[in-house]
Order: C-alpha cells, then sequence, then structure tokens
C-alpha cells in the first residue's frame, strides 16, 4: 500500500509542475507547429536531395557500399559509445531539477522510481535527435542506390536511434559503476582503435580478421534500405540489453553530480535562449569537469615569469605572445583531443566534398567554427576579465590582436592533421590540401574571434549611455521589439557566416585544382584576415567617433529648437 502511494504522489507532484511550465498552452497549437514543422522540413529534405543528387561518389558502387560501408559507420557508433562512457565517468548524462534533488531524492522513496522517468526520457531524446539525421541522409542515398527512399530514411532513422541509444546507456551504466575518468577513456580509445583498424582493413581489402570490428554489425543497420541481415539483430539486442541494464541501474546515480548538471544545464538552457555560444561553449567544458591543466605541457619555467618580464629586450608584444603560449600549454588533453577530432573531421569533410557530394562542406564548417572555439583561448580568457584588460597601458584593440598570434600557431598545427588525413582518404589530392589547409582553418576560426570580441565590455568612453544618448540601463532600443528576435538570430548567424570562409577554398579547389588557385587563396585569405585585424584594432575608435557623431547631431537638433 505505501508503494501505492509514493507512486501515485510522485505522479501527482510530477503532474503539477508539468501543468505549472506549460502554464496555458494548448494541446492543439503544439500539434499544429509540430506538423508545419514536420511537413516544411519533409518538403525541403526532398527537394534537396533531388537538387543535390546524393551523398555518394559516382566512383562507388552498390557491391562497394555494402562491403566496406559497415565497418566504416561502425566508427560513429563506437565514438557514441566512447563519448557515453566519458559523460557517465564525469557525472551525465542524466540532468534534473534541483527541486527534484530536494523534495524527490531525499524523500523517503525509491531512488530508482524517481530516477527511471528521467533516464528514459534522456534515451528517448537522443534516439529521436539522432533518428532524424539518419532518415535525412537516407533520402539523400537513396538518390543514387537501389531501394526506395521510404526503407533508406526508415533505415537510417533506425541507425541513429541505435546511436543514440548506445550513447546514452553507456554513459548511465559508466556513471552508475563508478567507471573512473582514465578508466573511460581507456576503454573508449581500445574500442575507437579496434573498429578504425577493422574499417582499413575492410577499406584496403584485407583478408585478416581484423575486418570483425565491435560495430559492424550495427553499421550494417544503416543498409536496411536494400539488404536485411538477421545477424544484425545481434546489434539491436545488445543495445536493447544495454537500455535494459541502464533502466536497471538507474538508481545509483549519485546525487552530487546530478546537483552540479541540473544547475548548470539550467544556465546552459537560459544561454541557448538568448544564443549566446561562447557561454554555451564554456558552460559544456563546465559539464565535463574540464579545467586547465596545473602543470603546463613541458613543465613550468625554470626562470620566474616576473623576472623575465621585466628584462629590457622583452618587448610589450613579446611578453602578449608568451602569454598566450603559456595559456595554450594548459589546455587540458580531453581539449587537445577534441581539436585533433575536429582537424580529422574537416579533412574528412573537405575531401568528401571535392571527391562526391557538397553537403559535406556543412560537416567542414561545422568542424571549422569548433575549431575555432576550442582554439581562441587566449583571447576568451582577456576578454572573461575586463577588469584587468582595462588597466594594462596598452590599446584594447591592439591586445586582442596579439592574442590571435597563438591561436594561429595552434590551427597550423591542426591544418597539418586535417591535411594528412585529407591526402590518406585521396592521395591524388594530397597536393591541393597541403596548399589550401592552413587558409581554410585560418578563415574558419574568424567567426569564433569576431563572436568572442562582440561578447567584450563597452569602451569606457561610452559605457554610460546609448547611441540615443540615454542611460545604458533603460529600455531604449534602435530595434523595435517585433524584430528583437530577429536581431538576436542574426547575431547568432554572423560569425557562423563569417566561418563560412573557411568552405571557399574547397569549392575554388573543387572547381580548378591548380596552383594558380591555391596562390588566389593564400592572397584573398590574407585580406580577409588583415580586415578582421583592422576591425578589432579599430573597434573601439570607431565606436567613439559613432557616439560622438549622435552627440553633434542631438546637440545640433537642440540649438535649434532652443
Amino acid at each position: 500500500m505505501t508503494e501505492t502511494n509514493d507512486r501515485t504522489a510522485l505522479r501527482d507532484l510530477r503532474r503539477t509542475r508539468q501543468r505549472h511550465r506549460l502554464g496555458d498552452t494548448e494541446w492543439f497549437d503544439v500539434a499544429y507547429r509540430v506538423y508545419l514543422f514536420a511537413l516544411v522540413g519533409l518538403i525541403g529534405v526532398v527537394l534537396a536531395s533531388d537538387a543535390i543528387g546524393g551523398l555518394i561518389g559516382d566512383d562507388v558502387t552498390t557491391a562497394d557500399l555494402l562491403t566496406r560501408g559497415p565497418s566504416l559507420l561502425g566508427i560513429p557508433v563506437v565514438a557514441a559509445i566512447g563519448l557515453g562512457l566519458r559523460s557517465g565517468a564525469d557525472g551525465g548524462p542524466v540532468s534534473i531539477e534541483v527541486a527534484d534533488v530536494t523534495h524527490l531524492l531525499l524523500a523517503p522513496i525509491s531512488r530508482r522510481r524517481v530516477l527511471l522517468r528521467p533516464v528514459a526520457q534522456r534515451i528517448r531524446s537522443a534516439m529521436f535527435a539522432l533518428a532524424l539525421p539518419g532518415a535525412i541522409v537516407g533520402q539523400f542515398v537513396a538518390r543514387e542506390v537501389e531501394g526506395s527512399r521510404a526503407s533508406w530514411a526508415a533505415a537510417g532513422a533506425l541507425f541513429g536511434a541505435v546511436v543514440g541509444a548506445a550513447f546514452v546507456s553507456s554513459a548511465v551504466l559508466s556513471h552508475s559503476l563508478r567507471l573512473p575518468r582514465w578508466g573511460a577513456t581507456v576503454l573508449a580509445a581500445a574500442l575507437l582503435g579496434w573498429q578504425a583498424a577493422a574499417a582499413w582493413a575492410t577499406w584496403n581489402e584485407s583478408d585478416s580478421a581484423v575486418r570483425a570490428g565491435p560495430a559492424n554489425l550495427a553499421g550494417s543497420l544503416a543498409f536496411w534500405g536494400i539488404r536485411q541481415r538477421s545477424i544484425d539483430l545481434v546489434a539491436i539486442a545488445v543495445v536493447i540489453a544495454a537500455v535494459g541494464a541502464a533502466l536497471a541501474l538507474g538508481g545509483r546515480l549519485r546525487i552530487e553530480p546530478l546537483v552540479r548538471r541540473g544547475r548548470l544545464v539550467s544556465q546552459l538552457r537560459f544561454a541557448a535562449t538568448v544564443q549566446d555560444l561562447r557561454t554555451v561553449v564554456l558552460l559544456r567544458r563546465q559539464l565535463r569537469a574540464e579545467t586547465l591543466r596545473s602543470t603546463p605541457w613541458g613543465g613550468a619555467p625554470r626562470v620566474p615569469v616576473r623576472a623575465r618580464f621585466h628584462t629590457r629586450t622583452t618587448s610589450l608584444h613579446t611578453m602578449i605572445w608568451k602569454r598566450g603560449f603559456r595559456s595554450l600549454r594548459r589546455l587540458p588533453a580531453a581539449r587537445l583531443g577534441r581539436i585533433t577530432a575536429l582537424a580529422v573531421a574537416a579533412g574528412v569533410s573537405g575531401s568528401l566534398a571535392v571527391s562526391s557530394s557538397l553537403l559535406f562542406l556543412l560537416g567542414l564548417l561545422a568542424a571549422l567554427f569548433l575549431l575555432g572555439m576550442e582554439t581562441i583561448e587566449p583571447l576568451s580568457q582577456e576578454i572573461d576579465r575586463p577588469d584587468r584588460t582595462d588597466g594594462l597601458p596598452i590599446d584594447r584593440g591592439l591586445l586582442y590582436a596579439h592574442h590571435l598570434v597563438a591561436p594561429a600557431v595552434l590551427l597550423a598545427a591542426a591544418a597539418v592533421i586535417a591535411a594528412a588525413t585529407a591526402s590518406a582518404i585521396r592521395p591524388s589530392d594530397a597536393a591541393a590540401a597541403w596548399a589550401i589547409a592552413i587558409p581554410t582553418l585560418w578563415a574558419g576560426a574568424l567567426g569564433p574571434v569576431i563572436a568572442a570580441v562582440l561578447d567584450s565590455s563597452t569602451p569606457i568612453a561610452v559605457a554610460d549611455t546609448t547611441l540615443l544618448g540615454a542611460p545604458r540601463d533603460t529600455d531604449v532600443s534602435l530595434v523595435p521589439p517585433e524584430f528583437a528576435g530577429f536581431s538576436n538570430a542574426l547575431s547568432t548567424f554572423i560569425p557562423v557566416a563569417i566561418s563560412a570562409i573557411g568552405v571557399v577554398p574547397v569549392l575554388a579547389m573543387r572547381s580548378d585544382p591548380s596552383a594558380a588557385t591555391a596562390g588566389r587563396i593564400v592572397v584573398g585569405v590574407a585580406l580577409v584576415g588583415a580586415a578582421a585585424v583592422m576591425w578589432i584594432l579599430r573597434r573601439d575608435r570607431w565606436g567613439v567617433k559613432i557616439r560622438a557623431f549622435f552627440e553633434a547631431g542631438r546637440e545640433q537638433k537642440a540649438a535649434a529648437t532652443s
């Protein structure tokens, strides 16, 4: 009887909270919005697949796809499992509200019953979030191989759902079993290396037993549009067993990480609502409990920093560069691993965009933008401490510009990895890849740089009033309230659009892979970079001049009316 009462009370509490959260929202309005989104999205996907013509190159046959595809698609499956293991070791993947911890997890009822619904919702949302793009990719593939669009879309959705379920279930199991971070890293690296070796052996048509990877059966699910094998059901059974184990062990999730993640996720949702990309990235790093190293890579310097700074031969610019390089030397191994993975993804996407479909440019753009966000640590640290920045005897724009040197060097190292990856995929394009790798990554990082500088504090000379002359804490704005959402969205997409400049070199080499094209690319990227640096250097001065222009106009208007 007590168990029944606890279950009823828990259900009533959650229904009441849901009713308060939704307010007066009608289910018909929600259903209508979902219907419009689904209809417009379906039409857009069908039209895009007809216009682009698919994802696979003309030299890839259906037999090659069925032979090499499962081992290749097993890599994202293993990567999802590895990310899940790391997420669980860091306290993820479930986050609940602090009120649930206070009133439910600390109440005299079963913790498993309280956490069963959040774990199930996390699994369901991850499956849907990956099943949808899987179905879209299936639509594109259906343009070039046998099988109907519906069958390929269903196969892609099934594959995405399996990947999502594998990610969440592995994270919950890692958290429940108290897997240490080093253990999760070692296990994830072992699985990923095994699957990569299997994919490499399959790609080279090797007859060794290495071709049998741990996720080959899961990767084969994506090809159920034209081939259905009963042995592939083993992958589904394993994922179902993992989901069942996660639901059974969900009650062992620790309270402290749940509280911490609940607070950070609430801040993350607010940052995503106001479209603050840098804050979203910072909160994501906090969710992973990622901090800078206390000891830099290569060891601490023997000579004290202050002693070196006070030498006469050391210029102020050199000091800023050294500070940036020391900041990069303190990057944790996880951040360096992400930079390496993003560089590999950029190389793969760029090579496939040249050889097969232009849709891979979207993956290249995402990798370039994220690489920029991960490598501008010196500039971000300077912008996040405006009190120290304003107290330095140097122009702020000049300080920001000098903080771009260290990220540029790190991006050049990432460009080497990207070029090597592209050369391994298509040796015939190796020269082009090495020629445009560094300009491409530098141009792609301009978007995050611009976004970071735009987030800097207002100059002291113009910090008190707005352009209209009103106090800054008032609600006066140049943008009407009807366009406030549009302006926020525009401020978010402008950095992404600027990073899209990094896609232009790949398009140019796709149309004309020559040395002259590479030279024009270098010159064009240099001009764009120089314009960005000039904007950073003159931004504050231009702001002061614009403010003075508006003030002079208001003074003339006041004199004319008096």
